[in-house]
């Protein structure tokens, strides 16, 4: 799927210091982000600037090396741009520079942690495409901070005149707007201030119309209509009636027209959908007249599960009830003069990527990663049509279509002048080998699939990409279709060099059906082979040739920071042969069991000192292994995890069906009757009894608190070590650096704890090891199992 929407999915549940930790009493943790990190940048100004005034240096002095610490990972400079918020590692690697429309100029999107200030601070770098194989010197146009979980910068939108750019940006403690900047005379310009946050943008050609989503206010309960008559409660969160403000993550559209005049842009019922949550895709005809928009439908046509493709027949053929949304999208057009809209194409679209083109002529539009309606259009082989997206052109008017070639791909680029597209096979996860771009050329009323040649891939001809591997951090490259045309446009973290990893290499060993499992492992620096290392298992996901300081996200995993700590991490996918079925969590944990097994036989850990972090979905592989499996773990660790507990289902129920029928899914059905007795087999709330692992809970939000309280209550009422972390303004993934350093630090600072038995001298954490030294008496006074190899 999109890294964007397949994160979406994944991680479907759904602060400043102080932070509460609650173990046998409410305490309060102070001091982890006191401290200034060297390397963050000094400069917040929010206007566009100079490049010499604004420019972050990015050189450091060269110093003896020294080990790893979280708090070099949150200054660590990346690479922003479309979800890169979400995606692996928080840092994109491939199409995140954006050109203008005449190709002689593009701008990156680059970000760091400041710890100083607890913002994350973005800057828009502009470059030259005459000067990029001469020395090129990056101008900085726009400096902007965010003090919120938002992006400060991003949704980078070129105008027709080749100099203006649009983009979402914020500054600290203000709410995300629509800003424009010129390129030649650096001027930046806010275009909205609307009371709430705007989320996603359009705009035609030369930006005098411009459709955007914003958040809706929330309500409060404590109004005057709800103290005199009550709250009649139907779909509202738990967690919102108890903070008092009820949100509503449906959105609100607007048109605004030349001249700075808005108004309201409803979504027609003919198009039976909603713009819904953080990912908004929408695409405004040139003209300004179309808007073609992704709605996620309330309801799903019965025919469509005819449609074979695994994932989304999965996602069809949920039960839920009427009038929500189905997480089944579709895309439909809508006319922002008249407010009239349609159906713009009777099928759902894939999880795994979609883009939408319009022609110069606001006619016609070319759509990827869309599935074939079941009657009409091009008559295909039905299976084909069934199993797998497409990409195809289509008249936004008359809704016939033709499909370019026979699947789907990333769309790159579509030259209308001389009719030829060119896309790249669609790559499904980070992992993917690379592919080389196809090219299709309309001939009549059709598409055909041809080879490249000078005349149609003519032009700069330059690629953008981020170099690096497991062991090499990024730097931006630019390569030219030249022979040899080659150049380093930024070293992201020279500082780096002042530090001393630990070795990742890629593994490989079979995991459970015997299915080749490709994982990550960090050894510490300086390892010594035939050492047994403590090892630490870190879930959701690996790109084998990604550079990660933390892990797949920033949310507890810290592999790095462990393994300068003497502790050897294992870096290890996901497989979702299994997903939202009962043999999910089984299967998984035997993959983590076989991974323990394979480091075991090659003498690299030791086996009575094996950790485990779970975050989001991987949550309850955690759980279910602390109450399922043979292996006993030294200490695990939870972050804003699903659980597949009784306690999360009842709370999903009414506030998000969806996640709630993916309790029913992994659990056999229903905790009602006789559908308890399976609930009571699988699920590990019920099966408390069993955990013998001291258990470090982390909640990210206010608003997945409770769902993690069933796990921690229910651990303490048992007497078992257990401790939960609450970040009461953080998010799912988290992203202010404060937040950072409590998670991750404290990932770090509790397995090496109960690995090694460390503590870490800082006078800050000495409230911190008191409580772990009473929670290692109460293990230490329970039965527990023999350990054993798995």
């Amino acid at each position: 799927m999109s890294q964007a929407l397949g994160v979406w999915l994944r991680l479907r549940m759904a602060g400043v210091l102080p932070v509460l930790l609650l173990s046998q009493q409410i305490t309060r943790c102070d001091g982890l982000a006191s401290e200034a990190v060297r390397g963050v940048i000094g400069s917040r100004d929010m206007r566009a600037t100079e490049p010499e005034q604004s420019k972050p240096s990015l050189q450091t002095e060269h110093k003896p090396k020294r080990k790893v610490t979280e708090a070099d990972a949150i200054p660590m400079m990346q690479i922003a741009g479309p979800g890169a918020i979400r995606s692996y590692a928080g840092t994109l690697t491939r199409d995140f520079a954006s050109f203008s429309p005449r190709r002689d100029k593009f701008v990156v999107i680059l970000k760091r942690g400041n710890l100083a200030t607890n913002t994350n601070d973005y800057w828009m770098a502009l470059y030259k495409t005459d000067d990029l194989f001469q020395s090129p010197q990056p101008r900085t146009l726009v400096l902007m901070s965010s003090s919120s979980n938002r992006e400060a910068i991003k949704d980078i939108r070129w105008l027709a005149d080749d100099e203006t750019i649009l983009f979402l940006g914020e500054r600290p403690g203000e709410t995300t707007q629509l800003y424009s900047v010129r390129c030649d005379s650096g001027e930046l310009q806010k275009l909205t201030n609307h009371p709430t946050n705007l989320i996603a943008y359009s705009a035609d050609a030369t930006g005098d119309t411009i459709v955007y989503a914003s958040e809706k206010a929330p309500k409060s309960v404590v109004s005057p209509e709800f103290l005199r008559n009550g709250l009649v409660v139907s779909n509202e969160s738990m967690t919102d009636l108890i903070s008092g403000q009820i949100h509503d993550d449906e959105r609100q559209l607007f048109v605004r027209q030349k001249g700075g005049i808005e108004r309201p842009l409803h979504v027609p019922d003919e198009l039976s959908g909603k713009v819904w949550g953080d990912i908004v895709e929408m695409y405004l005809s040139p003209n300004g007249q179309y808007l073609a928009l992704k709605t996620n439908l309330t309801e799903i046509p019965t025919a469509w599960r005819q449609y074979a493709e695994p994932l989304l027949k999965r996602i069809i053929t949920r039960d839920l009830p009427k009038g929500v949304p189905s997480w089944v999208f579709r895309y439909g057009i809508i006319d922002t003069r008249s407010g009239a809209g349609h159906v713009l194409l009777n099928s759902p679209v894939s999880y795994y990527g979609s883009e939408v083109a319009w022609s110069e002529d606001s006619r016609s539009v070319i759509v990827t990663g869309a599935f074939l309606p079941l009657t009409g259009g091009d008559f295909l082989d039905e299976k084909k049509s069934t199993h797998r997206p497409y990409a195809l052109e289509l008249d936004a008017l008359t809704r016939s279509y033709s499909t370019l070639g026979d699947g789907d791909f990333q769309l790159l680029d579509w030259d209308q002048r001389r009719g030829v597209v060119k896309g790249l096979p669609r790559r499904r996860d980070s992992a993917a080998g690379d592919a080389q771009p196809e090219y299709y050329e309309k001939r009549g009323h059709h598409w055909e699939r041809v080879n490249v040649s000078p005349q149609m891939d003519s032009g700069p001809g330059i690629e953008v990409t981020s170099e690096q591997d497991l062991n090499t951090p990024p730097k931006l490259v630019v390569t030219g279709s030249k022979a040899a045309q080659k150049a380093v446009l930024l070293e992201l973290n020279p500082e780096f060099k002042n530090l001393e990893f630990g070795l990742v290499e890629e593994v490989e060993f079979a995991g459970a059906g015997d299915r080749a499992v490709h994982a990550g492992l960090y050894l510490p620096p300086g390892h010594v082979p035939n050492v047994r290392y403590p090892l630490v298992i870190q879930t959701h996901g690996f790109d084998p040739k990604g550079f990660w300081m933390d892990g797949s996200f920033t949310t507890a995993f810290a592999a790095q920071a462990l393994a300068a700590r003497g502790i050897a991490v294992l870096q290890i996918p996901d497989s979702h042969e299994w997903d939202e079925t009962p043999d999910e969590a089984p299967k998984m944990a035997e993959t983590f069991e076989r991974a323990i097994r394979y480091l075991d036989q090659r003498g690299i850990v030791d086996i009575k000192r094996v950790g485990i972090i779970g975050f989001s979905r991987t949550g309850l592989y955690v759980h279910y292994m602390l109450t399922h499996s043979e292996v006993h773990f030294a200490a695990a660790i939870v972050a804003d995890g699903s659980d597949g507990g009784y306690s999360q289902y009842i709370q999903f129920l009414s506030a998000s069906p969806y996640a709630a029928s993916d309790s029913e899914a992994i659990n056999g059905g229903t905790p009602f009757g006789e559908g308890i007795s399976s609930w009571l087999k699988r699920s590990p709330e019920f099966l408390l009894t069993k955990v013998e692992t001291p258990l470090l809970i982390q909640v990210a939000s206010l608003r997945t608190l409770s769902s993690q309280w069933g796990i921690f209550s229910g651990l303490r009422r048992l007497g078992k070590p257990v401790e939960l972390v609450f970040l009461p303004t953080g998010t799912h993934i988290l992203q202010k650096p404060w937040d950072r350093l409590v998670s991750q630090q404290g990932s770090v600072d509790w397995l090496a704890f109960w690995l090694m038995g460390e503590e870490d001298s800082d006078p800050s954490k000495a409230g911190q090891y008191n409580r772990w030294r009473s929670l290692r008496r109460l293990a230490d006074g329970s039965p527990r199992r023999t350990s054993s190899s798995p």
